[in-house]
Parts: structure tokens; sequence; C-alpha cells
């Protein structure tokens, strides 16, 4: 199978030209080309709190499935539901739930594990996640989470009484620990990454607002080479300024992700986050209060917007694909290689899906 395309992004690069499928894997790039757009690597999203109308933190096995394949059809091939805050006999049921169905290997985006966005957050920088269930960390409760499931990430917030004692352990334990949701000025920011976090949830969301004598948590990030970032590049949780700040930055350390709620994929209309009721309007989730709930912007439509502001595609994609697949040692995901599986997507020239395969298949739309 030929696909015409204006030029693929393959081992991380822009080749130009058309690509050749042969028994489900990319053998040739580099025709000449004979059509127009983009052929992507599949996309790696590693903060999804819902998707298709389903919530993560109430969902069973086939509601999951939906979601899965909801997000696949738009480019998303390996994925970590994350579940925020909540009853510990919740997310330990979700976590069950989450783990007899990366078993069971369905259609659509492959689960690589489980974020526990909480319960260890501030309640001054909560955002959506409800109140009642903040605490101080416990390792465990940790424990009780990784006993549950496929638990892989946690996010702290590294002020809290006892949190740089659970990000050490945690992080020898194997645990992605990340900072966020958090008033953290930037000392104590940086206790948090000295004691093992290795990256920072969303940031500028859910965080003390960076100042210029007071960079906080923010600033701390960074000036910290070693530390990853997540960020949600979609013109509603940050200025485009602000995203093109951080980007400038620190752009070899950044991943995208979408922080995608129930909505995203689903429309306007009422939707259930986390034991809350919220409303989108015009694509954007919000509480009552107006407080962002998660976001309906795909991971795709992120780097759309990046390259019509004049970036090449290749860097825009890798945000998206091969920067968060190196981050959590995704062997053979979020890049396409001569040889390795037709994992792609492919795109019109304004980074619209046109056709998602997998291993060569194409996805039922």
């Amino acid at each position: 199978m030929r696909i015409s395309a204006r030029g693929a992004v393959i081992a991380g690069a822009w080749v130009k030209g058309d690509v050749e499928i042969d028994d489900g894997r990319l053998v040739r790039a580099g025709l000449p080309s004979t059509g127009s757009g983009y052929v992507l690597p599949g996309l790696v999203d590693l903060q999804v709190n819902g998707y298709g109308g389903v919530d993560f933190n109430a969902a069973g096995a086939e509601e999951f499935a939906h979601a899965l394949a909801a997000l696949a059809r738009d480019g998303v091939l390996h994925v970590q539901p994350t579940v925020i805050t909540d009853s510990e006999d919740n997310v330990v049921r979700q976590l069950g739930v989450l783990g007899k169905l990366r078993e069971a290997a369905p259609r659509g985006a492959k689960v690589v594990g489980v974020h526990a966005e909480g319960p260890f957050l501030s309640p001054h920088h909560r955002g959506v996640h409800r109140p009642e269930y903040l605490r101080d960390p416990d390792p465990a409760l940790v424990r009780r989470f990784l006993a549950a499931g496929p638990l892989r990430t946690i996010t702290v917030a590294p002020e809290l009484p006892g949190a740089l004692e659970l990000i050490s352990w945690a992080a020898r334990q194997g645990v992605i620990v990340q900072a966020g949701h958090s008033g953290a000025d930037t000392a104590t920011a940086y206790a948090g990454f000295d004691a093992g976090a290795r990256a920072v949830t969303h940031l500028f969301n859910g965080m003390i607002a960076f100042s210029h004598r007071a960079p906080g948590i923010a600033g701390a990030t960074l000036n910290r080479e070693e530390v990853a970032i997540q960020l949600i590049a979609d013109d509603i949780h940050l200025a485009r300024e602000t995203s093109m700040l951080a980007l400038k930055a620190a752009e070899h350390r950044i991943m995208l992700v979408t922080d995608a709620a129930s909505p995203a994929g689903a429309g306007d209309g009422a939707f259930t986050v986390g034991g809350f009721t919220v409303t989108v309007t015009d694509g954007v989730p919000r509480l009552p209060d107006g407080t962002l709930a998660g976001s309906t912007v795909t991971l795709l439509q992120q780097v759309a917007k990046l390259v019509a502001l004049g970036w090449p595609v290749d860097r825009a994609v890798n945000l998206a694909s091969r920067a968060p697949a190196r981050f959590y040692g995704l062997t053979g995901a979020g890049e396409l290689t001569l040889g390795g599986p037709a994992d792609l997507i492919v795109t019109d020239e304004d980074v619209t899906p046109v056709r998602v395969l997998v291993g060569g298949t194409e996805l039922a739309a």
C-alpha cells in the first residue's frame, strides 16, 4: 500500500514524499510525492481524565473500551488514563478495572499505565478535584493503589506535610512522581525535584502563579534541566504566548498533554467529571463557578495549532509522540521507523486526521 503525502515524520525527522506499507510495516519512505498532507506517528497522551463522553473516575470496562476507540480514531494510540482525586475505594476500583482492561487489550489506544492525580494535592490549587477527598501524602495509600492495578504515575504537591518523604519512597518503587496542583515556592519545588519528582503536571495550570520575584514551582521547573514538563498548548488553559514562552525555553523536555475530560470528542452539553457536573460551551468545559474542568481539544489539534504558527511538522508532532514515549520508556511507540509497525496518522494540509492505521489496517470511522 502506497500512501500519498507531502511527506512523513520518520524517526523524529521530516522525510519528503510518499510512504509504502507492506504486511503491516512501513517499508519505504521518501518516494516521489503524489499528494498533500502528512504521515505522522501515532500519538501518546499521558494525561487523559475522560474521553468520548466517558468519565474515567466512573467508567466500567465497556465505557473505557468506547473511550479508547475514540482516542485511537483521533490519533492517540497509547494513553495513560488518569483517575483524579476521589474516595480511596473508588480509585482502587478504577485501577482494577483498568488493569483487567489492559490485559484484555481491546482495539483502540493501548493503556500503558495509570496516573493517580491526587489525592495529595494542595486544596488552594485543586482545580476540579473534590476537596473532601484531598489528604496529606501517605505511602500506605500508594501501596494500596499499586496493589490494585497498573499505577505508574502520581502527582504530589511538594509543600504538603510528608510530601518529600513520599516522593523519595515512591521514586524508589519505580513510580513516576510529578509535582503539581501546588502552591510550592521555588525552594520547596527544588526540594521535591531533589527528592525524586521527575516531571511537572501541566505547567502553569493548577499551581501558584509565576511572579518575577516569586517564580514558584513554574520558575523552578523551567530552571531545572532534568525535569520533564507537561504542557496543555490548547490556547485555553494557557495563552498562546505562555505556551510559546515555555517551548522556546525548554522544548527539548516538553511533552504535550490534553488533560482531556469526558466531554472531549463528544461536543457541547452537560457531563460528569470526577463527581462534578460541568457544562461545555464552544468546546470549553467549566464548573458552575467558571473553573476550567479539563480540555476538549485533541492532542492532534494541539499539534495543528503549532504547525499553523509556523512550526515544522516534525518538531510539533514529536512533542505529542516521541517525547512522551521516551519519557515513559515506551519502546516502539510514538515513532515511525522503516521496518517498524505502520501505526500512523494520515492528515490533510491542516493536520486534520483523514485516516488512522494500526499495523497497516485502517481503523473504522
